[in-house]
């Protein structure tokens, strides 16, 4: 006699994998989302003070590429206005208003997710001081 599993063990055991895959799924694109928001704001804090400090030395920004170099796919750097992109549309654009000498940042939190979970962590339409 041959000993193996029966159909009724296999579908309990595939029943079993159904459900901790249900719970684990979730919480992993949870964690992947979190840890995106989290590099973002750190982004944003670091190009902020980038340029502040750039400002400060210079008196004027003609090319935030002088000013710092970002190695994000999702970040494009165009002039005076940065970008990042979320599902390849503009989520956050941080734009140099010299005539101000002020940052202005805009969000489009109805985006996607990651916008929106930005917009919850504290990231909201502001004006900061170039200097």
């Amino acid at each position: 006699m041959k000993s193996a599993f029966s159909l009724l063990e296999l579908i309990f055991v595939l029943v079993l994998l159904a459900l901790i895959g249900s719970y684990a799924i979730p919480k992993y694109m949870n964690t992947k989302q979190a840890a995106v928001v989290t590099t973002v704001k750190r982004d944003i804090a670091t190009i902020t003070s980038s340029l502040q400090s750039y400002f400060l030395l210079h008196g004027e920004i003609d090319d935030i590429n002088d000013a710092l170099t970002l190695g994000n796919n999702n970040w494009q750097i165009d002039n005076k206005t940065i970008t990042y992109k979320s599902s390849g549309q503009d989520c956050i654009t941080i734009r140099v208003n010299e005539q101000e000498q002020e940052l202005e940042l805009n969000i489009n939190e109805t985006l996607d997710t990651i916008c929106e979970k930005l917009s919850n962590a504290g990231i909201k339409d502001t004006k900061t001081a170039l200097y």
